[in-house]
């Protein structure tokens, strides 16, 4: 009877692992992230036209409500203080809700102190090849820099050609000086 459970038990997970989604095999550095619900598939991807002969790829079904990122998080300590922008050459296809290149700078346990998606000028629709960018003021505490590329809703998003540099104090910003500061204590704990 155990016999018969063991085997059992390892059918069942060999299935499973068979019906998983395959893992998407990015370049070192890079990593997918987004809602779970989300049903997007991201890949790199050899695409003719394009800046570059691979890209990366965020493809999201019809209906979707989720949204896809791939990004990366490398230490802040080189651009903190700095003005910095991150720009990409980018590709859409039926794009219904939005997508973005993207950057934020973490501050210890503080989220976003810059911040920019692009939320203000989302990628929409159909597009061919084209630069866009994101411009922050990185404040002097960052510990951590994330940034990349989503997509929100269904279509298709294509990125290539990422840079990410230290700009002028002339170069105008695009973004945000982060999230504002929390309160120290609870307000309105009854309503009003």
């Amino acid at each position: 009877m155990k016999t018969s459970a063991l085997v059992a038990a390892v059918a069942v997970g060999a299935l499973a692992t068979a019906l998983a989604k395959p893992s998407v095999v990015l370049p070192a550095g890079w990593i997918q992230s987004g809602h779970p619900k989300a049903d997007c598939a991201s890949s790199v991807a050899i695409a003719a036209g394009a800046p570059t002969s691979k890209v990366f790829n965020i493809d999201c079904k019809s209906g979707d409500q989720g949204f896809q990122t791939l990004m990366q998080q490398i230490a802040g300590t080189d651009y903190a203080g700095k003005r910095v922008r991150l720009s990409a050459q980018v590709h859409g296809e039926k794009i219904v809700g939005w997508g973005s290149v993207w950057m934020r700078g973490d501050s210890g346990q503080r989220m976003a102190t810059a911040f920019d998606n692009m939320k203000d000028r989302p990628l929409k629709g159909d597009f061919g090849w084209k630069q866009v960018e994101v411009v922050l003021d990185i404040p002097a505490d960052t510990t951590t820099l994330s940034f990349g590329f989503l997509l929100d809703g269904p279509g298709r998003l294509q990125a290539t050609s990422f840079q990410l540099e230290v700009v002028p104090d002339t170069t105008p910003t695009t973004g945000q000086l982060g999230l504002p500061v929390l309160p120290r204590q609870a307000e309105n704990l009854s309503p009003p």
